[in-house]
């Protein structure tokens, strides 16, 4: 877990904004302007509409050169088409915003300082607001998920829910493709996948300022009261414990103790209690 990579320090690095899209005309553009907003300069936005039917690629597409468009033949699962996007990239950083999400105006700048000043980091996430459907603020991400000290990344991944914010996430570009990438099969836990694998390989940091607003609304794809996100989370720990051959046995019953509370939560899922 402690890969290291080059960091270049002439011109500011080229930071790639992923945003999968699948009909999301109705908070796109405040989306799309938090980015420009920026007070980070240096970004492109990757844009890939997975077969939306509204008008969200026109939206995308009247913002002009800096919003890459991108329009899958098909709807494929959100790993694939996160996948697809990050292929992409031509920065050395890659960051993601969801279409009804929002970043406040620092939060390039803020991340990028750290990341150009450590390493040995693979990702930087943030605290970020959670908001409702009308923008009013709901408390903050970290008062709910406490994350833990960066050295204990890994152990907290592994033997609770996941605490990373997916809008709040900075990751190297050369460190996403080391680990493989978003795995194409997963449609709801496929960031807990890849911030799992990120980790076997790389130290991750957290900064504690709120970046970002994450916006609860009845149109959220993913949740913990998701059976699908449930049978994925069970699936990703299953295969990651696998790979570790060396945990401490106090860490293993707890992953075990956690794949039992998740098989009885879809137990109860599946059953619509």
């Amino acid at each position: 877990m402690d890969g290291k990579l080059t960091v270049d320090r002439g011109q500011p690095p080229l930071v790639s904004v992923i945003m999968n899209c699948l009909n999301c005309e109705k908070y796109l553009r405040e989306a799309i302007d938090s980015v420009f907003a920026q007070t980070y300069s240096a970004w492109e936005i990757i844009f890939w509409d997975n077969a939306s039917t509204d008008c969200s690629g026109e939206i995308a597409r009247s913002y002009g050169s800096r919003v890459r468009y991108f329009r899958g033949d098909e709807t494929v699962p959100l790993g694939a088409a996160r996948d697809h996007a990050v292929r992409q990239a031509q920065g050395e950083y890659v960051a993601m915003l969801d279409c009804d999400d929002v970043w406040l105006p620092r939060n390039l700048a803020v991340q990028m300082e750290m990341a150009q000043a450590r390493p040995d980091l693979g990702m930087v996430y943030t605290d970020c607001f959670f908001i409702d459907s009308e923008g009013r603020t709901l408390g903050t991400w970290f008062s709910r998920y406490r994350p833990p000290a960066d050295e204990d990344v890994l152990r907290r991944l592994l033997t609770g829910p996941n605490f990373i914010p997916c809008l709040s996430v900075l990751m190297r570009t050369a460190a996403v493709r080391k680990v493989g990438g978003f795995n194409h099969n997963f449609t709801y836990s496929e960031e807990y996948d890849l911030f799992l694998r990120l980790a076997l390989e790389y130290r991750i940091a957290h900064i504690a300022e709120p970046l970002a607003k994450y916006r609860l609304h009845d149109a959220n794809a993913t949740g913990t009261g998701n059976p699908g996100t449930t049978r994925e989370t069970i699936q990703i720990l299953k295969q990651t414990r696998s790979r570790l051959s060396n945990l401490p046995w106090r860490d293993r019953l707890k992953i075990q103790k956690r794949l039992w509370e998740l098989r009885v939560k879809l137990m109860l899922q599946s059953f619509g209690t």
